[in-house]
């Protein structure tokens, strides 16, 4: 028998992508972050949480990948936005994505390893795969997205 893991699936851009629902914290609506000056392009900011400062990255930045934008409905994505404040060892990381829809139970046995995503030398940002063949969905690697190699 398989276990089963929970994941967060995200929307960032136009893609579905995936993170470990043990690794999330909580999830609140965006928040205007203080800018932080000579930070990389991804960081945000700093915001304030419960009296702790989190720094907070643009998944679509990280990844090179544009906001999610459909005309007039735009104010109503941007409501969508959220703030996915994970634990990554001792620090907490808000990352900024276009929305959360739901989570998902999969099977461990489903998790494919990630295929070769990064050029030599960058950081690549996907651990697996999982998902059906016509509905993959990429699972994030939370700690490359904070790191200042790569894109």
């Amino acid at each position: 028998m398989s276990e089963t893991v929970q994941l967060c699936v995200l929307e960032v851009g136009a893609e579905t992508y995936v993170i470990d629902l043990k690794r999330v914290d909580e999830i609140l609506p965006a928040q205007v972050p203080t800018p932080v000056p000579k930070a990389p392009l991804f960081l945000e900011g700093v915001v304030k949480l419960r009296g702790e400062i989190v720094p907070v990255v643009d998944v679509r930045k990280r990844l090179g990948v544009a906001p999610k934008v459909t005309g007039t409905a735009d104010r109503r994505l941007k409501r969508r936005e959220r703030l996915v404040v994970c634990r990554l060892g001792r620090r907490r990381v808000g990352f900024l994505v276009d929305a959360v829809t739901r989570v998902v139970r999969v099977d461990r046995a489903e998790l494919k390893p990630a295929p070769l995503t990064a050029s030599p030398g960058r950081v690549p940002h996907v651990l697996g795969v999982c998902g059906d063949p016509g509905h993959l969905k990429l699972m994030l690697d939370l700690l490359s997205l904070v790191e200042e190699s790569g894109p």
